[in-house]
């Protein structure tokens, strides 16, 4: 009867692993993104909930650094557009100018 003991991993080992702060990795616990078990002052993390939560969530800045996906990102709809344009009470403004000089 050979038993094999699961592995279980602490907030340190997987923040470790991860390359993420240790409270980034608990705030993945609170969120239910990262499935743990809580026993007093101790939080331990099975191997298995840890390559789910690799595997779901969690994406390293080595993985997105292609000059296309950094370009998007920056200057895409979602970080507000491109620089230099106006929002929509910055345009007002200057519609009310141009129709002030006339």
């Amino acid at each position: 009867m050979s038993e094999t003991l699961e592995r279980y991993l602490t907030i340190h080992e997987v923040a470790a692993r991860t390359g993420q702060h240790i409270e980034t990795v608990r705030r993945a616990i609170r969120a239910g993104r990262l499935a743990a078990y809580r026993i007093p002052k101790n939080t331990r993390i099975t191997e298995e909930a840890f390559q789910d939560y690799i595997r779901s969530y969690h994406c390293p800045a080595h993985g997105t650094t292609s000059r296309t996906s950094n370009y998007d990102a920056v200057n895409g709809a979602s970080s507000g557009g491109k620089k230099g344009s106006a929002s929509g009470f910055q345009q007002v403004q200057r519609m009310k100018r141009a129709l002030a000089r006339r």
